[in-house]
């Protein structure tokens, strides 16, 4: 009892503090991160009233990183990541080389010897996942085009913060050692981090499914949630025992399970530990923040951040212009990319320890960084526009990989409904509508499911569901029916708004993959929204109550 009473203490208030300050965030409609990072101020060593034991609160935090990140390992599959590859790994290499390059323009400009520069700059370069992954998550875009992106260049970035962890406290305390005693301990890291990589990945992919199978067959379901939790947290303690990352491990074992057909049930089963642990991490964030420096030095942290704004979406955007995306998508990636990365914490304390950054600078360092955390949801609130406004200036419209051009087959055209998104969700509303007999005319940017569809009897346009091209084609202006399965929000969203310009008659019917996003989908012009969930939810109901002879 000796240590239960003070853990339940702190964990009690930082969980109180952290609800009710996420509360306040959201009545403001401003995104909880904001509230958590509050609570960690208000119960961190640099206020008045209750602080909160931080290496405890730590402790927790660092299982929210582990649970995080190995969730985000499961949602993605080795397919996404080979899908995205190029922008992704060649992108994130050339964006951190900018943004470091950019950081030390700037600490030279303000004064600041080199490594302290090179280390602001390399603090500034990564990107957090865990803001981005939930920043996507309340948006319900996590299965878009710039959502797979986005995480997955801050999966690279991280890749990259490893290997600086290693590489800038050899150089900056190096001191008189020869250039060879500098060069061995960083090869030494990068071969181990890619032998720990490549030897996970076989072994995950070949025995894991298997251990799984036999684990589910005896079903018990606090066994299989044991094996779950002792992969994840196995493999992010070898990878920090091994001088990596642990984030970097809990990511590779989740990547192992990806491919298996557990990933659906691996994600229902850790969200719950995941959001409140990461809840507590981002209490943890705020606890670091001295308000003392931030109100003597707050013009600098000002100035500080605005570099920021301006540095990381510039350097995403040049970094990403070598691989011709399309306007919107590079816009959400370079505005996305605007949150300071939580393992770049740890750089900022190696470079701390090495006596490479001051402690005033470490905390100047910290206050912008927490700035570009507050003002993610932001950024990503004028991607969108900011997208729209780039293909509409005609000297940059030439650097942007044009819409599909809209491709119709099957031959008809004008149908009595229209299917944007046609996975398969998608693909069952048009059979189901063709077997009505109703022309039904499909919308997608895969031309391998558009000759699904055609090969069906049904009409296709190929192209991007939100594009006002491909609906054009689609002739949505004269259907009695559009059905926008698209599968992220923002997407659905825009197709809504742009079929209702043109048709006010038709039914729209959309998709929504969450509850919260219904609202946005009826006020974009939709005429109704289903959550599949809850609409099986609603069917399984029904089936009850017929097997029990209930009218309703």
């Amino acid at each position: 009892m000796g240590t239960a009473l003070p853990l339940m203490i702190n964990l009690t208030i930082a969980l109180a503090v952290a609800f009710g300050a996420g509360v306040v965030a959201s009545w403001l409609r401003l995104s909880p991160v904001i509230g958590y990072l509050a609570a960690g101020i208000i119960v961190g060593p640099f206020t008045p009233g209750f602080v909160a034991d931080r290496e405890l609160i730590a402790a927790l935090a660092d299982v929210g990183v582990v649970l995080l990140m190995f969730a985000l390992g499961v949602a993605f599959s080795l397919r996404d990541l080979a899908r995205v590859g190029g922008p992704a790994i060649g992108g994130s290499l050339l964006q951190v080389a900018f943004t470091v390059a950019g950081g030390w323009l700037i600490a030279t400009w303000l004064g600041w010897h080199s490594f302290e520069g090179l280390f602001f700059g390399a603090i500034l370069a990564a990107s957090s996942s865990m803001v981005i992954l939930k920043t996507l998550l309340d948006r319900g875009e996590i299965g878009s085009s710039h959502g797979r992106l986005l995480l997955s260049m801050s999966i690279v970035q991280d890749l990259v913060v490893v290997v600086l962890v290693a590489v800038l406290p050899q150089f900056a305390g190096a001191g008189g050692e020869s250039p060879g005693d500098v060069v061995l301990p960083v090869l030494l890291k990068v071969t181990t981090a890619l032998v720990f990589i490549a030897g996970g990945a076989w072994i995950g992919l070949r025995y894991l499914p298997k251990l799984m199978d036999h684990v589910a067959r005896l079903h018990v379901p606090e066994l299989f949630t044991a094996l779950v939790a002792l992969v994840a947290f196995g493999v992010a303690g070898l990878s920090a025992a091994l001088g990596l990352s642990a984030a970097l491990g809990a990511f590779m074992a989740g990547l192992m399970l990806s491919e298996s057909e557990y990933d659906k049930r691996l994600t229902i089963e850790i969200v719950p530990f995941r959001d409140l642990t990461t809840m507590l991490f981002f209490v943890f964030v705020g606890m670091m923040v001295d308000i003392r420096v931030i109100a003597e030095h707050w013009t600098a942290i000002l100035g500080l951040a605005g570099a920021v704004l301006l540095l990381k979406p510039l350097a995403t955007f040049g970094a990403l212009l070598p691989f011709r995306l399309d306007a919107r998508t590079a816009a959400y990636a370079s505005l996305g990319m605007l949150p300071v990365g939580e393992l770049n914490y740890l750089l900022a304390n190696a470079g701390l320890q090495v006596n490479a950054i001051t402690q005033t600078t470490y905390n100047i360092i910290l206050g912008a960084s927490i700035l570009s955390i507050l003002l993610t949801p932001a950024a990503f609130a004028i991607a969108g526009p900011a997208g729209q406004a780039l293909n509409a200036v005609p000297g940059l419209r030439s650097l942007f990989a044009r819409a599909a051009a809209p491709g119709v087959t099957g031959g008809r055209l004008k149908s009595d409904a229209v299917v944007v998104g046609y996975g398969r969700v998608g693909e069952a509303v048009a059979r189901g509508l063709k077997e009505f007999g109703m022309t039904v005319t499909v919308v997608d940017h895969r031309l391998e499911l558009i000759r699904n569809a055609e090969g069906l009897g049904l009409a296709g346009v190929y192209g991007e569901g939100s594009s006002r091209v491909a609906l054009a084609a689609a002739h949505v202006e004269t259907a009695r029916l559009v059905v926008v399965a698209l599968p992220d929000v923002a997407s659905s969203r825009e197709a809504v708004r742009l079929v209702r310009e043109v048709n006010s008659q038709a039914a729209i019917v959309a998709r929504a993959r969450q509850e919260q996003n219904v609202e946005e989908l009826l006020r974009a012009g939709a005429s109704k929204v289903m959550v599949p969930e809850l609409a099986g939810a609603e069917a399984l109901l029904r089936s009850s109550l017929d097997s029990l002879a209930i009218p309703y």
